[in-house]
């Protein structure tokens, strides 16, 4: 997904709203994430949050990009990641991950990288924007829901602290409260 200034504001936004702001902090970005605002300097993810002074790690199956080359459809099985991470982000990266019963391995990473407090940001097509404006038609298998996402923080403890839709996309933003859970 190419990432854009209104996306990046979202994240900012998330991250200075629940935990504080960026600099200092633990990031984990899914996905080999590359800019798509001409009007940023950067060129990708881990390049803007690292000038940001944010700790970054991305993976992505591709390893490009400095990405570490992790596939997301199996655990994790980093133990020094376990509760690491103070923000996790899914800019359109867990949509791809496959066969679809490995949705439930992903986002079990999630939730076992992220420390308790931590903010995860998720930016994945939105069911109901492909439904009835054909947003990101063909782009993915797995199309994601308000009520996923609410569902999610229900059953995980999670706080949803915001849920809106941005160019197509829903965008979800959940605080860790309890370590178990997933």
């Amino acid at each position: 997904m190419g990432l854009g200034r209104i996306y990046f504001d979202y994240i900012d936004k998330c991250a200075e709203d629940v935990i504080g702001g960026l600099r200092g902090k633990r990031m984990l970005e899914l996905g080999n994430q590359h800019n798509g605002d001409e009007s940023i300097a950067e060129k990708t993810g881990k390049e803007y949050y690292i000038n940001r002074g944010v700790e970054h790690i991305s993976v992505d199956l591709n390893g490009m990009n400095r990405a570490l080359k992790i596939d997301l459809s199996e655990p994790i099985n980093i133990p020094s990641w376990q509760g690491y991470f103070d923000i996790i982000t899914d800019c359109g990266t867990s949509q791809h991950v496959e066969p679809k019963k490995a949705q439930y391995i992903c986002f079990m990473n999630i939730h076992n990288c992220l420390k308790l407090g931590g903010v995860a940001v998720h930016l994945v097509p939105d069911i109901d924007e492909l439904k009835n404006k054909g947003c990101w038609k063909w782009i993915c298998n797995h199309y994601y829901s308000h009520e996923f996402f609410k569902m999610l923080a229900i059953n995980n403890d999670y706080n949803l602290l915001s849920l809106k839709v941005i160019d197509g996309n829903i965008c979800a933003c959940l605080q860790k409260n309890t370590i178990g859970h997933l």
